[in-house]
């Protein structure tokens, strides 16, 4: 059976460090686009803050969101699948005392929300160059972000922490793991700590999606750098980790393949086509 869809992250795998998208990426793209392979996004943005050169790939037609919150459908311009956190759950995320220096965001609809004081000066926080101007230019400010997040409890995608030492990251990621039942907790990158329905990850959504597609796990590519990665990888059967990745990521990977700086998405699936044409 051949490769009939691609599903990529974004930030350490399909994009370079300067957000953009090679052009050797892009080629190759619009090569497996003319053999009608699908190709999928699949990131923990939120869907507002996935870029428009992302979405305009061509035979891009679903994009999964939030760590596998959600996905929607780019023709009919909505969702048509979620997996949001359960109120219960939210309400016992908000119950629980923040270590120092941790500011909470929240992604709902598709929007990701923040306390204005984050939004206002991101660097206080840690934030590069880079980060701060995509978080002013990303987030929705909101006085309050509890109160914001208590109201709209029904209706989360997901939460992030942002921030905060190592040290006390891992002791809240134990405490709301023990505490908090229906949920999981990943990281995209080092100092965050990204909260989801226990049943969704990018995984148990791209599962989904093949099932929806009459795609089989075996006919799927999927490529990632991170641990919210790992179940994506794990799910189909060449899942391909980044030279750039976690070494759990890569020792989840079915193989590894250059940095995102160097073309691995691109060089991995010419090598695919190469092996299989």
């Amino acid at each position: 059976m051949g490769i009939r869809l691609i599903a990529s992250d974004l930030d350490g795998t399909l994009l370079t460090d300067k957000k953009e998208i090679s052009e050797m990426t892009r080629r190759t793209l619009e090569e497996t686009a003319r053999r009608g392979i699908c190709f999928v996004p699949a990131t923990g943005r939120s869907f507002s803050a996935v870029p428009k050169e992302v979405l305009g790939l061509p035979n891009t037609e679903y994009v999964i969101i939030s760590n596998g919150a959600a996905i929607y459908s780019l023709s009919q311009g909505k969702r048509i699948y979620e997996c949001i956190l359960d109120p219960k759950a939210v309400t016992s995320i908000l119950s629980k005392e923040k270590p120092a220096g941790m500011v909470m965001e929240v992604f709902m609809d598709g929007v990701p929300y923040s306390g204005q004081d984050y939004v206002e000066n991101p660097k206080a926080y840690g934030a590069t160059d880079y980060g701060a101007a995509y978080v002013k230019r990303t987030r929705r400010p909101v006085a309050d972000i509890s109160h914001f997040a208590m109201e709209n409890r029904h209706r989360l995608d997901s939460i992030t922490f942002v921030g905060g030492t190592p040290a006390f990251r891992e002791d809240f990621r134990h405490s709301l793991l023990t505490d908090v039942p229906g949920i999981y907790v990943t990281s995209s990158v080092s100092h965050l700590l990204e909260i989801g329905n226990e049943n969704a990850g990018k995984g148990n959504t791209l599962l989904k999606l093949l099932e929806l597609l009459q795609i089989s796990p075996e006919e799927a590519m999927a490529f990632g750098d991170a641990d919210n990665d790992i179940s994506m990888l794990s799910a189909v059967k060449y899942g391909i980790a980044m030279g750039n990745g976690t070494e759990t990521c890569k020792e989840a990977a079915y193989s590894v393949t250059d940095t995102n700086e160097k073309d691995g998405v691109a060089k991995a699936v010419l090598q695919y086509l190469a092996n299989n044409s």
